[in-house]
Formats: C-alpha cells, structure tokens, sequence
C-alpha cells in the first residue's frame, strides 16, 4: 500500500477492548460549554458531566485594600537583603482570598437490567477523532449492542444513542449529583434543578464537610435529560426513567438553553460532524501507519521499547481534538483539566493557572489550524483586565491592569492565599502567589495572533488596549535600583532559594521572568504604536523604561540567572522553567547565540537534577530542545512525555 493511500485510509481514534476502570481510561467528549466522560461499561454506562459555569462561589470583593500599606515595607526588606522577612510580610498582609473550585455537574447513569458483563464477546470502546464522536459495541448471548455519544456545538448538547438489534434494551436512566440537585420527572424526560455552594476551599487548604459552605448564595443551575425517541415503553418514578422492551433509545442532555432539535438525529449527528471537521481538517500529520492494538497496549508497547511513530501522530491529533472539545466560541477557555473534572474538590480547583498552564493550553491553536478556539481565550482576558484594573489600584496604587498566577470563573486576579474566614495567608503560598505578571504573558497571544493574521483591525481593536494597559502598570510597577529598574517584590513562579540564612525563600527582585516579560510587554506596545500610527506621551514613559530595566543575567557557569543574583536552588530540578521564556514561548534571544548557549545550560542543568518530571513541563522541555535545534533532546523528551507522563486515555499525567 503507498504512503498515500495508507494516509486516506488510517483511521485516527482511541480504541480500547475493555471498559474504563478509573477516569484516567475514560473517553472526553465536549462542545466546549459540556463535557462528558465516556466509561463505557456494559451493565452501568456512567457518563461523568460537566458545564463550564458550575463554579463555587459567588460574586464579592477580594482585594485587599491593606497590601499598599506593607509594599514599600517589602521592598526596603529586599533591598536590604532581607528577603525572608519581606516573604513574611506579604503573606500576613498583601494577599487575598483562595479561588473558587470548578464543580462537575454529576453523572448520568444507564443501568442495563438485563445485561451481564460476564457474557460479554467483541468488546470495543472508541473515540473517533476525525467524526469527535464516542462509541461502545459489543455482543452479549448473539445480541449486538451499540451506543455513540457526541457534544454537537450547533445543536448546544450533548447526544446519546443506544441501540440493539432486537427489541430487548431495560435500562434505568438516572442523574446523581454531589451538588445540591434535585432531579424530577416530566413528560418525555427528566428535570433537574440546583446550587453550587456558596463557597469550596481548595483541596490543598481544606477538605471534608469543614471545606464546603452551603448557603443561599450559590450559583443556581437546571438542565433536562430528554427522551427524544424510542421504540420502547417509557415509565418514569422516583427520579428514574425506566425504558423496557427497546432497540431503539436516543437521549439528549441539555444545560441551562435547550438543544437544536431540528430534523432527526441523522441530522444532528451530520451537522456535528460538519461543523467539527471545518476546522479539524485543517491540519494532516502522517508519521507511518496506525496499529490496530487497543491503545493503552500500543502506550505499553511503547514504553517497552517498540517503536509505533503512528502513535505519535495520534497524541497529536487527540490534543487538537481536546482543544476543539474544549474551546469554541461564546464558552469558557480550556481550564486545567480542558472542561473535565470528576472530583467535586478537583487538583487546583481546576482553575485557570496563568503562570504557564492557562497560556500552554493555546501554544499549538495558532500553529495547528486551531484559530477558531481563540475567542474564548481573548474574551476571558479582557474580562481578567477590566477586574485587574481595580486590583491594580487597590493593590498597589498602580495605573493599568495586573493579573497574578490564578483565576476562576468569578475572574479574580488578587494574589491569592489566605483561606475562607481568615486573615493572613498561608505557609508556603507566596512562592506562586506573589506574582503580578500574569496580565504580561496572558496579552501576548493578542499580539501573536496578529503576527499570523496580519489582521491590524484585531491589533487596533484588541490588542493596543490590553497591551497599553499592561505597560501602564509596569511602569509604575517598576522601581529604581542603582541607576536602573527593577521589578520588586519579584518571584520566579512556584520556584524557591536559599536565603542568607539558608531557609527557603522565593521573594527577591528583578527575576529573570519578570524582565523577560517586562521587556517583551514594552517592546510589543512601543511595536504596535508603530505599525497603528499612534503617537501619544506614555510612549516616552515605555521608552525610558525599557532603556534603564536591569537586565537578565548570567550567573558562574553560564546559566541564565533565575533571580536577582546566584542563591542556591531549593529544587534544582524545579518543574517550571520560568527564566528561559525569552527563548520560548518568547522569542526575546532569537538570533542571539550567547543567550542560546545560556539557555542550553541551564536546561541542563535543570535535567541533570530530576527536571520534567511532570507532562506539562516535559512539553515545554521539547518545544526549548526543538528551538535550540537539538532534534535528539526533543526526541528523548517527546519520549519521555508519551511513556512517563500519559494516561491510558493520552490525557497527560500531573499527580496529584
């Protein structure tokens, strides 16, 4: 067969010949508002939910309009080398209170009254990447049964088809929910009506019944399981419908706005995948021909030495599909978990973390045809900046916008620390709360976007704004240092040294990142200034600015200095690789051999003490190794990522 014809005729999906036994082997459907999670069991279907709004929580203040008094405080600390003392300060007077938690909405459970797994022959569980359509078929005592599941971002639900080839379907359909849900019967379906509580600690500060608030503040929530067709007997009781006697049963789930029920669900199913293919189909990658092994096999083969490039290709693919699944326009972005959480106090609230991973989610959607999943992503930051302009003035008496290292669906952007009833952070939180450059890096994917459009009526409309207001606040955010400007308090994300005293500390000025970003911040507007034709006096503020800021520096071997001056590393293997983002995802030292060299130490350094330990940071590892044109380097990480850091699902791993 030619390479051609093989690539005509691949088919790209997941495929496993077993159910899913945890949420790591389940299957993701979504039309970027719902998500589902496909388990695919045989007597019980569970089918994990979610809506992109069911946060904790409700709208209310959280600045603190007591930081201004400490910031000159801290920063006479590290001036004077006290940097332990100025951590100290922060975290009992400049913070604000924790995120709310992203909520899932429950599940939907189909339990099969006649079925029996032990019974089971011809097993498969599928994903279909080209159609984004999940499917489940097997045979039980001669009978064939079928189900497909899809998230139709035109129809605005998700679909769900059972079928056998005899008339012989009992199953018991049914909504359980850890949130307030109550769930009632009405013609044709099931209602049901809810609140999320009115507040959720974070898993890592509180957990059980104490991390949970009630109350009557919640968001409140109301959706419908539609029985659309059957050629079944339809009872419903208690909170159950019952189908008897079917061959035939299509259901919709529906969230707050109803589905688009025009036509039959051929239609429906046509105009999902019509949709989902105008923009999939933008991108083709063939790395040689796609084995027919379950995947979790193919993923062991792997890591056992055989060679499946196909596989690769694949993990591609599937990562392009979950940001479609994840981000259309009028949703949410693709938080940390994409739009799927199972765990009602899910790993880091399932937040938008913006210290790395809200901005790695949208590296490849220029670059891999996914433009169209840009919108929710410059919406939700425009809605950061407008609440980052009072932080700003509250905070620090600062001009512009700021945005620190997380954000919820309430989009807050205060350093956050301090638990729910309490009045100074907590230990610890410091080293990635205190960092007011999340607006720095979350604003250059406005400029990127118009370095591959060219569309200067995006560059004037969107992106001169968030980028003015962005260089608002860091030039008042800068402070003079021996003739020149610093960034102060200063922290290198989630990163930590030894202080004088030798405790670990992360508070310091001038970090690397800070004036990487800082720089790249003042460059781009000073650039857009430029091609827009826009004169007007701030430009001389920037000007001044940029001339005098400290520069990034080299330390005893070569390597870029993370922080101010050489401290000793906590971590040397320290996941983040803050320092280096001026070679990527910037490209501030392109063309610039010494800095290259400085970049290509550090790395090294990084892996020789444990570095890439996690999927996300492996993922950064590859994109620095291709930059540096270090093709085997990448290869080991790409390796690395696929064998140590993927679930069965190819989902990537970060424990916890």
């Amino acid at each position: 067969m030619t390479i051609e014809r093989e690539r005509a005729t691949q088919k790209l999906e997941l495929y496993y010949n077993q159910p899913a036994t945890v949420w790591e082997e389940t299957l993701p459907i979504g039309n970027g508002r719902l998500g589902g999670m496909i388990w695919g069991g045989v007597s019980r279907e569970r089918i994990g939910l979610n809506e992109e709004s069911l946060i904790s929580g409700y709208e209310r203040e959280k600045d603190n309009p007591h930081a201004f008094e400490s910031l000159g405080k801290v920063r006479k600390l590290v001036f004077a080398g006290e940097n332990g003392a100025a951590e100290r300060l922060i975290q009992e007077h400049m913070l604000g209170e924790y995120n709310e938690s992203y909520l899932p909405l429950g599940n939907l459970n189909l339990v099969y009254g006649n079925l029996s797994p032990d019974k089971v022959k011809h097993y498969e569980r599928r994903l279909h990447l080209e159609e984004a359509v999940a499917t489940v078929d097997f045979d039980v005592e001669g009978i064939h049964y079928h189900r497909e599941a899809f998230a139709s971002y035109p129809g605005n639900a998700i679909f769900l088809l059972l079928e056998a080839d005899r008339p012989v379907m009992e199953v018991d359909i049914s909504l359980e929910s850890e949130l307030r849900c109550q769930v009632t019967e009405e013609k044709g379906g099931l209602r049901f009506t809810g609140r999320c509580p009115e507040h959720l600690d974070p898993s890592y500060v509180r957990k059980g019944e104490e991390a949970v608030v009630w109350g009557y503040r919640g968001k409140s929530f109301q959706g419908r399981i539609r029985m659309v067709d059957t050629d079944g007997i339809l009872q419903t009781g208690q909170g159950v419908l019952r189908v008897g006697k079917a061959s035939r049963i299509i259901l919709v789930l529906e969230v707050y706005t109803p589905a688009n029920l025009e036509g039959e669900y051929a239609a429906w199913k046509a105009e999902h995948i019509r949709d989902y293919q105008q923009i999939y189909r933008k991108v083709e990658l063939y790395l040689g021909p796609q084995k027919e092994d379950p995947t979790d096999i193919r993923l062991q083969k792997l890591r056992e030495g055989e060679e499946d490039n196909g596989l690769f290709a694949l993990y591609f693919q599937f990562g392009r599909y979950l940001m479609i699944a994840s981000s259309r326009e009028g949703s949410l972005p693709a938080n940390l978990q994409g739009i799927w959480s199972w765990k009602f106090q899910a790993p880091w609230s399932c937040n938008w973390t913006t210290n790395i991973n809200l901005e790695m989610n949208y590296w490849p959607a220029l670059s891999c045809g996914l433009e169209a999943c840009m919108e929710p992503y410059f919406r939700f930051v425009k809605k950061l900046a407008e609440k980052g302009k009072k932080t700003a003035r509250v905070h620090y008496h600062c001009r512009g916008t700021v945005h620190h290292h997380n954000a919820d669906g309430w989009y807050a952007t205060n350093p956050v620390g301090i638990g729910y009833g309490e009045e100074t952070g907590r230990d610890g939180c410091v080293c990635w709360s205190m960092w007011p450059m999340g607006m720095a890096w979350l604003v250059q994917e406005f400029y990127n976007y118009y370095q591959y459009t060219g569309d200067q009526e995006f560059l004037r409309r969107e992106a001169y704004p968030l980028l003015r207001d962005t260089a608002l606040f860091l030039v008042d955010w800068l402070v003079p240092y021996e003739g020149k400007y610093v960034t102060c308090p200063s922290t290198s994300p989630e990163n930590k040294f030894y202080d004088a005293e030798g405790n670990p500390c992360a508070v310091t000025m001038a970090s690397a990142m800070d004036l990487e970003l800082t720089q790249e911040v003042f460059g781009r507007y000073l650039s857009t200034c430029q091609i827009l034709g826009i004169q007007e006096p701030f430009m001389e503020e920037v000007k001044e600015r940029l001339g005098k800021l400290w520069p990034v520096q080299t330390g005893s071997y070569g390597q870029i200095l993370e922080w101010f001056q050489e401290y000793e590393e906590v971590e040397p293997g320290h996941r983040h690789l803050s320092h280096l983002y001026g070679l990527y995802p910037s490209d501030l030292w392109a063309g610039d051999p010494a800095m290259e060299e400085a970049v290509r130490i550090s790395l090294k350094h990084r892996l020789e003490n444990g570095g890439g330990y996690t999927g996300w940071s492996c993922a950064w590892i590859i994109n620095l190794m291709a930059v540096l044109g270090d093709r085997e380097g990448a290869w080991e990480y790409l390796d690395t990522l696929m064998t140590r850091s993927t679930y069965p699902n190819l989902r990537d791993a970060h424990a916890p």
